[in-house]
């Protein structure tokens, strides 16, 4: 469940802009349980607080006083040829696109483990209940392994970047749905009308929101081949309201982001800025939802790199 998931199923409930309600409302959400994990990979909806959720759900309710339903997808333009040097967003993505279709795939066979570190942060908000104040994210190095065919358990390792500690390593399920993914459109039409397929058991409506954010989810902690990248950077391009943010840093590393804004958040998609590889994702508040500070890096993820070994536990 992502933050925009969290807004529609919240917001409805609110009571409309009363101040003394509103703080009620804020108070409560920020104190949100989190979900169990049904998902083995690691997802952006499923961080500890759910804080800027209800921040972005007390903005809704105290601009609109109502339940606001998310559009239809719009319709979208057919992906013109890349460019050589990229000048807008989309022809990043395109450029993207032709990069990662020049890769050879990773060779991998069922019993095998795909093998993905990242370092991660995310934020928190802490005296939820009297004055409610933001503290950046914190870094953390994360270490996965994932069955190639979904079968076999798989295991988590993460470090605190700035103090060294380790957290005991974490058993996985097994018997999940594999991390090699091989099952994804290649035409970039396609592509995109499985971005708006609506997932069952989720609050993921088919929006333009819902099917930008499952971008990174489907690039997030799990192989997908070159072929279908390509169909997904190449049908990003193709969304409607994308912007060009020229200098973007990621965990010390500098790039250009594709970028979507949605209820006062933007949703950054980081590119090396000479190569186009894909570096990782950002979410930024630029938007009034306090207690964040406007321009902020709410959370981050920097992909560093992904392999197939032969065990969980084994380093490439």
């Amino acid at each position: 469940m992502s933050d925009l998931d969290l807004v529609e199923r919240f917001r409805a409930d609110l009571p409309a802009a009363d101040p003394a309600a509103l703080n009620r409302a804020r108070a409560r959400m920020f104190h949100e349980p989190t979900p169990a994990r049904r998902r083995v990979r690691w997802s952006w909806g499923l961080v500890p607080a759910g804080a800027l959720a209800a921040a972005v759900a007390v903005a809704v309710a105290a601009t609109s006083g109502g339940v606001s339903h998310p559009s239809a997808p719009i319709e979208h333009e057919a992906v013109p040829s890349a460019p050589k040097i990229a000048t807008d967003a989309a022809g990043v993505l395109r450029l993207a696109a032709d990069e990662v279709r020049t890769a050879p795939a990773l060779p991998a066979k069922p019993g095998q483990f795909v093998y993905v570190e990242t370092l991660d942060a995310t934020d928190n908000v802490i005296n939820l209940e009297t004055k409610p104040t933001w503290v950046p994210p914190r870094a953390k190095n994360r270490k996965i392994w994932l069955a190639v065919d979904g079968v076999k358990p798989g295991l988590l390792r993460e470090t605190d970047v700035k103090t060294g500690e380790q957290a005991g390593d974490e058993p996985l399920d097994a018997h999940t749905v594999p991390a090699y993914v091989t099952n994804l459109p290649t035409d970039p039409k396609a592509m995109l009308a499985w971005l708006h397929q609506g997932d069952a058991g989720t609050y993921n409506d088919g929006s333009d929101a819902e099917a930008w954010g499952k971008i990174g989810d489907t690039l997030r902690e799990q192989y997908v081949t070159p072929p279908e990248q390509a169909a997904l950077f190449e049908a990003a391009s193709m969304f409607k309201g994308i912007t060009l943010v020229k200098q973007a840093d990621l965990a010390g590393r500098k790039g250009v982001a594709v970028s979507r804004i949605d209820h006062q958040v933007r949703f950054d998609y980081i590119f090396d800025a000479k190569t186009y590889d894909f570096m990782g994702e950002r979410v930024v508040v630029v938007g009034n939802l306090p207690p964040y500070p406007r321009g902020v890096v709410s959370r981050w993820t920097a992909r560093l790199q992904v392999a197939i070994v032969d065990k969980a536990g084994q380093l490439p």
